[in-house]
């Protein structure tokens, strides 16, 4: 029996169309011709972990490429908001590295961004906006963590256990297909430091901002050398008596990458050229608002030079020589004479982008302040009072922030276990086993958003998340009007895919002496990053390649899905259906 399909909360596109019902499991007897048009789909049921911007895609995408009514959809959210990252991270300073205008959904641009380079409470905005305009709330159960999903062979279903995040209690649900939109870098953990929790101060992390600590003339440690840290520390600076920086490794701190479309906003005006960031001007907005093809030149020649700048991860390089000379060079500029422990510690001994590079306004100028000190000792141990570095000194101060970032989340954050009652955790015993950054072996109808081996080192993220979420959705299709039960990559496609991987990448700046969550966090490790620019992944993705995958049938006959001979035009009576071929130039044609 099929499990019934009430227990999906909010879960149907609110288009009625009852002539799409679920597929059998299993069909008993000898093999008989189906009575239906010609792929004529069957009812999906999709769930999705997340309803931050990979969940937001997958709801506007699926009402976009499958036939209104012949899926249900729920967006699972642990939060008590959507919006992911940008709902969950609202520490001072906290923006985008990339410019605004192209951190949007492609096909959904945003004319009036405030800067250049957006601040979260602005993204989380347009996400909010987005869901607004496109009806996307009605699919999404908030307040609901995923426990655990375990696939059911037999029924060809995924089990889902879901936590209520309000009452602790937990149901029961289950979909054909599994969606994981949670990002690589969504669970963050205290850094292991030994007494950390014995602090009598304020203590807090980047990623669980206590709005209600008041840090005006107080002593703070701020632990971390990251993206995080690099927008904290210039905000602390302006208001805290002291800012006390722990050092735990170098980083690079670049200009600004995509801010050659400012040029034609500039008009020859003199710029800073350390300055990244910029306010657009009532006028400018306007403009972009009335005159899309200019904001879409705009737009393109952002993302143009973002993927123009992929050589330089290329070890050795032409272009790789140049930037850790300009960005040596702006390093130093930007932190003035002397200071040299400071920049003999900060700037990195191996390549730009080994590590993501940091872009950040007044990072390094807040670093060279009075009221900031730099504390290159590591740490040994947190005391009540405060920090003490391994040559025995004690650093007194009122408030400890980790900006230490997440816990990379290369394997999901909840249990998922395959027909065999293998879980991932065990399946991945020597580190992902993820075919193109979205399918794993053995886990079919499981498909990953963005996950280990897509693109993060470099370019807009948005585009890979659209791309990847309509290659799932396309599978999705076929399994719906092809009679496919379960859709598994194989582990030969993806055991070939790392061999590509491990040679490429035998040339990359990613092989270098540095510890990176591209490598697990490891410094030495595969990496697990596309061997391409962001543009040359979405060209590798944009279809799927179904010779890579392993089909099995719901049918007795792989063919049923021809069904009775007639198209969907017959059964609709569409006369204008039933001749499009018929045309009077030689263009594409197809048949529904």
């Amino acid at each position: 029996m099929a499990p019934s399909a009430t227990g999906l909360a909010n879960g149907t596109n609110g288009l009625k169309a009852p002539e799409f019902g679920y597929p059998p499991h299993n069909v008993d007897g000898p093999y008989r011709v189906l009575d239906q048009y010609h792929s004529k789909p069957s009812k999906l049921r999709v769930a999705c972990c997340g309803a931050g911007a990979s969940g937001l895609c997958l709801a506007y995408k699926m009402e976009k490429m499958l036939t209104p009514g012949s899926f249900e959809l729920t967006l699972f959210e642990k939060n008590p908001q959507f919006g992911g990252t940008w709902y969950e991270n609202t520490y001072p300073g906290v923006a985008c590295d990339i410019p605004a205008h192209d951190y949007v959904f492609t096909w959904d641009p945003k004319p009036d961004w405030t800067t250049f380079f957006a601040a979260g409470k602005e993204i989380q905005g347009y996400f909010e906006g987005f869901a607004e305009r496109h009806g996307s709330k009605k699919y999404m159960k908030l307040n609901t963590k995923i426990v655990e999903t375990r696939w059911d062979e037999e029924e060809g279903v995924w089990h889902i256990t879901t936590e209520d995040q309000t009452t602790k209690e937990k149901s029961e649900d289950w979909a054909h297909v599994f969606v994981n939109g949670t990002g690589i870098l969504n669970s963050w953990k205290w850094p292991e430091i030994e007494g950390l929790h014995d602090f009598k101060g304020g203590l807090m992390h980047s990623a669980a901002w206590d709005h209600e600590v008041d840090f005006e003339g107080k002593v703070v440690g701020v632990i971390g050398t990251g993206s995080t840290s690099v927008q904290i520390v210039p905000s602390l600076q302006k208001i805290c008596k002291e800012v006390q920086v722990y050092m735990r490794s170098p980083t690079w701190i670049s200009p600004p990458f995509g801010a050659g479309a400012l040029d034609d906003v500039h008009k020859g005006e003199d710029v800073n050229p350390g300055q990244r960031q910029y306010t657009f001007s009532e006028a400018e907005k306007k403009r972009f608002a009335e005159d899309p093809d200019y904001h879409l030149s705009f737009r393109k020649s952002i993302e143009a030079e973002i993927n123009g700048l992929f050589g330089m991860y290329q070890q050795g390089s032409e272009l790789s020589n140049h930037f850790r000379e300009v960005i040596t060079a702006e390093m130093n500029r930007r932190m003035g004479p002397g200071h040299e422990e400071l920049k003999s510690f900060i700037i990195p001994k191996w390549s730009p982008g080994c590590r993501r590079i940091s872009p950040g306004d007044g990072y390094l100028e807040a670093l060279v302040q009075e009221n900031v000190t730099p504390v290159f000792e590591g740490i040994e141990k947190v005391v009540p009072e405060g920090l003490q570095t391994r040559d025995g000194k004690v650093h007194k101060v009122d408030i400890i922030v980790c900006a230490t970032g997440f816990q990379v989340a290369f394997q999901p954050a909840f249990t998922v276990i395959n027909g065999a009652g293998k879980s991932i955790k065990q399946d991945w015993t020597d580190g992902p086993n993820l075919y193109f950054g979205v399918s794993a072996p053995r886990f079919p109808n499981f498909y990953t958003i963005v996950g280990p081996g897509a693109t993060w080192s470099n370019g807009t993220l948005l585009p890979s998340i659209e791309t990847t979420v309509e290659y799932s959705i396309k599978c999705m299709k076929k399994m719906q009007t092809e009679g496919i039960k379960a859709l598994a990559v194989k582990q030969e496609a993806l055991d070939e895919i790392y061999a590509h991987f491990d040679e490429y990448h035998k040339a990359t700046v990613w092989k270098e002496e540095c510890r990176s969550w591209f490598k697990d966090g490891k410094i030495k490790n595969r990496i697990y990053l596309w061997p391409g620019a962001t543009i040359h992944f979405l060209k590798s993705i944009k279809d799927p390649r179904f010779e890579d995958y392993d089909f099995t049938y719901r049918y007795k006959n792989r063919f049923a899905f021809l069904g009775n001979g007639d198209v969907k035009a017959t059964a609709s009576r569409d006369v204008l259906g039933l001749s499009t071929y018929i045309r009077n130039s030689d263009h594409e044609w197809s048949v529904e």
